[in-house]
């Protein structure tokens, strides 16, 4: 019994894996070819006065605009790809964890019959204030 639960522990474990992998491998390539393209300067150029509110470097930009397309996962990809600091994850991270897969989730809102611009905004707004708050509270230390 306790040789079949490991052996299906296992297996499911490997597919849970494989699927991060399928996820996380092609947005961290992306964004380390992006990085040493004039792209990344121009990412970091447009998104720099809005990562300033939270007290971010501009290419924090990334990985926030990345975990509205995508999961949690590609939004970590993009977080090791651009490589900041330890102040600058958590609040970045805080942010994502409230507005993440925005486009993917309004997809099921809808079959819901909830509304898309509440949902949405809500999260996106409940970001935005947690940044700024953490972007605050960050530049304390």
């Amino acid at each position: 019994m306790l040789v079949g639960a490991v052996k299906i522990g296992f297996k499911k474990g490997l597919i849970c894996c494989w699927t991060l992998i399928k996820i996380i491998v092609p947005v961290y390539v992306l964004i380390i070819v992006i990085k040493h393209t004039p792209i990344m300067g121009f990412i970091i150029g447009v998104f720099s006065p809005v990562m300033r509110i939270f007290y971010l470097p501009g290419q924090a930009a990334v990985p926030w605009i990345t975990s509205f397309f995508l999961d949690e996962y590609g939004a970590i990809a993009a977080i090791k790809a651009v490589g900041l600091s330890g102040k600058d994850i958590t609040i970045i991270a805080i942010m994502i964890i409230l507005a993440h897969s925005l486009f993917i989730e309004a997809a099921i809102i809808k079959k819901l019959g909830l509304s898309i611009i509440f949902f949405t905004s809500y999260r996106f707004i409940a970001a935005v204030i947690m940044g700024i708050i953490f972007g605050l509270v960050g530049g304390v230390v």
